[in-house]
């Protein structure tokens, strides 16, 4: 999660944290967050993305 994304969940009032209880959330609100945790679902994938190559990488060179 970047600044700019903890920046908007503090500009539209949401605390930070997983899990957050989502009955008090207003739509607009509940919109930010989501639009949040999809940004940081696409970071997660990346970084797996980027250590499987490592993984790969790493049994490449201990198979030769």
């Amino acid at each position: 999660m970047t600044d700019d994304d903890l920046l908007k969940i503090a500009a539209a009032g949401m605390p930070v944290g997983i899990p957050r209880d989502l009955e008090d959330m207003s739509v607009e609100n509940l919109a930010a967050y989501k639009s949040v945790l999809l940004s940081e679902i696409e970071r997660v994938e990346q970084a797996l993305i980027r250590r499987d190559g490592v993984r790969k990488g790493a049994e490449a060179l201990f198979r030769t």
